[in-house]
């Protein structure tokens, strides 16, 4: 049972209704006509499943993968200078793959300039949702991450994380 408590100074028959704006799902709503919102705000570094993603040839899909990837899906290749790559809008960006003993090395560019030459090859246990190369400061604008696998071993993407 729901209860409304009215102010006798101000009856509820005096206030003339007003419609929520915004869109579902969407983030803060706003009250028109007033300052007041409702809800929360976007969540920060929303993230890119590796599917959003452009890819040439020779990169691979797999899903169902049960290790515990971001939406539990990741592209691969074992094709040197294979390429992926994303346009996006922020201040940053984090480059999410998975790190395990039969990883090759990638190199990252941003904006066509190169950044880093990513290893993503390491001994013991798969580690799966690594941030292996991450930029922040950007201008806020449009920017591209290209990814290009460097070497015959697994090349990965799992997602990427943008920073409004």
């Amino acid at each position: 049972m729901a209860e409304v408590v009215e102010r006798t100074a101000k009856p509820l028959s005096t206030y003339t209704p007003v419609r929520l704006t915004g869109s579902a799902d969407e983030g803060e709503k706003a009250l028109g006509g007033t300052t007041s919102t409702l809800g929360m705000a976007r969540t920060p570094n929303p993230m890119v499943n590796n599917t959003q993603l452009t890819y040439g040839s020779h990169w691979h899909a797999t899903s169902g993968r049960g290790y515990g990837d971001y939406k539990d899906d990741t592209h691969h290749s074992t094709t040197l200078n294979a390429v992926a790559q994303y346009t996006f809008t922020g201040t940053g960006v984090a480059y999410l793959a998975e790190r395990n003993g039969d990883m090759g090395t990638v190199d990252v560019y941003l904006d066509n300039v190169f950044q880093a030459t990513v290893d993503l090859q390491i001994s013991g246990a798969r580690q799966v949702q690594q941030t292996v190369r991450q930029r922040t400061g950007l201008t806020q604008g449009t920017h591209t991450i290209r990814i290009v696998n460097r070497s015959t071993s697994v090349g990965m993407v799992d997602a990427l994380r943008i920073t409004p």
